[in-house]
């Protein structure tokens, strides 16, 4: 009798401590936004169609200078059925009298200041606001399509060496109204309509800069006034990130941080993160790394060096925890697995690296130095927390 009693405690007791749990964890999950099941350890494919691309710091010096131009280092295809574009735009010493300028009806753009200092106008809407000539090189090219006018309602923005502007499409802006400090400029170009041109090779990117070399000092056919166009685009915003903002996030062992998170057209986010490495050696035995299934990523190395390990496929490919914070605010649906057929790819300052979704990558692979990384994030889906 006195062992039933205790039986039958023993269990109420579990009754009540399973439902006291089961509790917890569902006010735990209220307040969440569309928490989703968790999905780690589904099979997933060992990669998806794309490969990765590597600009060398050589490539881009030879575009930097020595007269004022906005030239693609690379445009290549990348996931969402987009675009994505590094170039090089470097101003000499110059001040703008007038406010004229444009908006890009289709292009976003992330601008990583190398070097060199100057004012820019950001936001505001144009007057008399017209459309650019289709067929006209600079939009087949550099811009996409877009619209030009003179600026008002603008704000004054100085920028430096290190600070980064975000520039939706449809916000009127003039990166170099003054330029005092000749400077080079890292411009980022998602291209979600394919617009542009590809320039998908080192060769290609010469040839460009070779036309254009060609065409300075010919006479040009001014262009007909274009149709009326709409002042901006309602709903859009430029985000500027200060130097001291990343320098903030250059800390820690290793550490992939976003300084910003934000919304561009398409329904996509577009991102700015550090990536900060400290010196490490690749462990023993196979490399175990991953894949992004919804983000595209263009690495630029501010400074450090190592050795990446890209592409091939992933052996025993399982899906991310779904919920796992990483998965929310830096990676996106991902997939692990252990790289097979990955090639090694040196970096040093000064270097770009382009990765789509499905692209395996495992950038901290090798660390020699002191690394800090401004990783540029497309989010073609949205599914990253905003910052």
């Amino acid at each position: 009798m006195r062992k039933k009693m205790m039986l039958s405690v023993l269990a109420l007791l579990f009754v009540v401590s399973m439902t006291s749990q089961s509790s917890s964890q569902a006010q735990g999950q209220q307040g969440q936004s569309a928490a989703a099941p968790a999905t780690q350890g589904r099979a997933a494919p060992p990669n998806m169609p794309g490969t990765f691309v590597f600009i060398p710091k050589a490539d881009t010096e030879a575009l930097m200078g020595p007269t004022r131009g906005d030239r693609p280092a690379r445009v290549v295809n990348i996931g969402g059925g987009a675009n994505l574009g590094a170039y090089i735009l470097h101003y000499p010493t110059m001040k703008n009298m007038v406010p004229n300028s444009f908006y890009h009806a289709e292009i976003s753009e992330l601008y990583y200041v190398v070097r060199g200092e100057g004012t820019a106008l950001l936001g505001g809407e144009l007057e008399n606001p017209r459309w650019s000539d289709p067929n006209s090189t600079g939009t087949r090219e550099v811009t996409g399509p877009t619209v030009n006018g003179r600026m008002k309602g603008y704000k004054t923005q100085k920028w430096s060496a290190g600070d980064i502007i975000i520039i939706p499409a449809g916000v009127p802006h003039m990166i170099g109204y003054e330029v005092t400090v000749p400077n080079d400029i890292l411009r980022v170009v998602v291209d979600p309509k394919k617009a542009l041109k590809l320039v998908p090779t080192s060769e290609a990117s010469m040839a460009r800069l070779r036309a254009e070399g060609q065409v300075q000092g010919q006479a040009q056919t001014p262009a007909a006034p274009g149709k009326p166009a709409p002042p901006n685009i309602p709903g859009t915003t430029f985000t500027f990130i200060p130097k001291a903002d990343t320098e903030a996030l250059m800390k820690g062992n290793i550490a992939d941080t976003p300084a910003r998170v934000v919304n561009i057209n398409n329904n996509s986010n577009l991102g700015a993160f550090v990536l900060h490495m400290e010196p490490r050696k690749p462990a023993l035995g196979p490399v175990g790394s991953f894949y992004h299934s919804q983000i595209s990523e263009l690495y630029y190395v501010v400074r450090g060096g190592g050795t990446a390990m890209i592409g091939g496929e992933l052996e025993n490919a399982t899906w991310d925890d779904s919920n796992s914070a990483s998965i929310r605010t830096v990676r996106g649906p991902s997939v692990n697995g252990t790289m097979k057929n990955a090639k090694a790819v040196k970096f040093t300052a000064g270097d770009i690296l382009i990765v789509p979704p499905g692209v395996p990558h495992s950038v901290t692979y090798d660390v020699s130095e002191k690394t800090d990384i401004i990783r540029a994030v497309v989010d073609h889906k949205r599914s990253l927390e905003l910052k």
